[in-house]
């Protein structure tokens, strides 16, 4: 077999090796649920990055039968990603179907592809992928961890996770534009990834590098996976005299950084509250005294004098879209349905 080898191979060799041991390694600590995440993360990383190799090195264009080889799964770096944030930080991972339904479609076609003849693989390849299919799955890939990132957030209490996670959601944005300037500067033949080809190996070097670190070498008593403490009784009154009784909620530019402040706590430690006494993250327990104020609000009839908008930024919510989006997460109906309901049971509470 002949293999085409140069700096940039070697060094997506080095990852692919590196990938795969971290990930193995993981496997192997099954003691933290947070390592089985980072190491399906680690997989999904390590073999898009073989797909490049493969690329790169010339072993497609001289076996050409392994052309759409099932390595991509790039709509399941977001699921996972999501997923070990919410191990890490102690919280059970029961992610609705929908988070994974798309690396089932990717994955199936990949599969399908794989066994077709080389000239239908070369049919489709110019009409269909090249100008159309792989810019969904790019763009679908970006979309999904961003979402990820979002939700992942209120999760990170360490500075360091907050920051990586930043970065992340920064490279993603650029690299979702990134194919539009090069499709307008670049001829036709030329790839049109540069940014995530260049990249995408570094960052699976630099979390394998991270997790041989924190599997090797963290302490018992603080693991690399933030396992909840037991929280006190006091604490949790502490917690809730600021949020119940003092109405912290309110404030909408209210975050994990503030309330540590008010409660003479370290952030690090008001997140383990939550999560540990309330079982919630952050967002999760605010946004429920939130939408509670909101829906006492509608039931005593107050929309028939102010906006539900005005109601819902009296109550702490910062912007609109997050209002209805948190109302219908947490009641399964819009705001305006949930009001026509309220007023349903107010006229038959008056007529009774």
């Amino acid at each position: 077999m002949n293999v085409y080898l140069d700096l940039s191979n070697l060094f997506n060799l080095f990852c692919i090796v590196q990938g795969l041991t971290t990930a193995g390694l993981l496997f192997y600590r099954m003691d933290s649920p947070a390592n089985k995440w980072l190491a399906w993360l680690m997989v999904g990383l390590t073999l898009q990055v073989i797909d490049y190799f493969l690329t790169r090195s010339g072993v497609y264009w001289n076996h050409k039968w392994l052309y759409f080889m099932p390595l991509f799964y790039s709509w399941s770096f977001g699921p996972l990603l999501y997923a070990y944030m919410r191990a890490r930080a102690g919280l059970d991972v029961s992610l609705s179907g929908w988070w994974f339904i798309p690396v089932f479609i990717q994955g199936l076609f990949y599969v399908t592809l794989t066994v077709q003849p080389f000239d239908n693989k070369a049919w489709f390849w110019l009409h269909v992928h090249k100008p159309f299919t792989r810019y969904v799955e790019y763009y679908g890939a970006s979309a999904m961890i961003l979402y990820a990132i979002y939700r992942s957030r209120p999760l990170a209490t360490d500075r360091w996770l907050r920051l990586l996670l930043t970065g992340l959601g920064i490279f993603y944005v650029i690299a979702a534009i990134e194919p539009l300037v090069n499709d307008a500067y670049l001829p036709d033949s030329w790839p049109k990834f540069y940014l995530t080809y260049q990249i995408l190996p570094l960052f699976v070097y630099a979390l394998a590098l991270i997790g041989l670190l924190y599997s090797r070498f963290a302490k018992p008593e603080r693991p690399f996976v933030l396992t909840p403490q037991p929280v006190t009784a006091d604490q949790r009154e502490q917690m809730l005299l600021a949020i119940q009784q003092q109405q912290l909620y309110k404030d909408p530019a209210l975050s994990l950084t503030i309330l540590s402040k008010h409660l003479g706590e370290s952030p690090n430690m008001v997140s383990r509250i939550i999560n540990s006494g309330f079982n919630q993250s952050f967002n999760e327990f605010i946004n429920t005294y939130r939408l509670d104020e909101v829906k006492r609000r509608m039931s005593a009839g107050d929309t028939d004098r102010v906006t539900i908008l005005s109601i819902a930024l009296d109550a702490g919510f910062p912007f609109k879209t997050t209002f209805n989006r948190v109302f219908k997460e947490m009641t399964g109906h819009t705001p305006k349905e949930y009001v026509k309901m309220s007023q349903i049971t107010l006229r038959d509470d008056s007529a009774t």
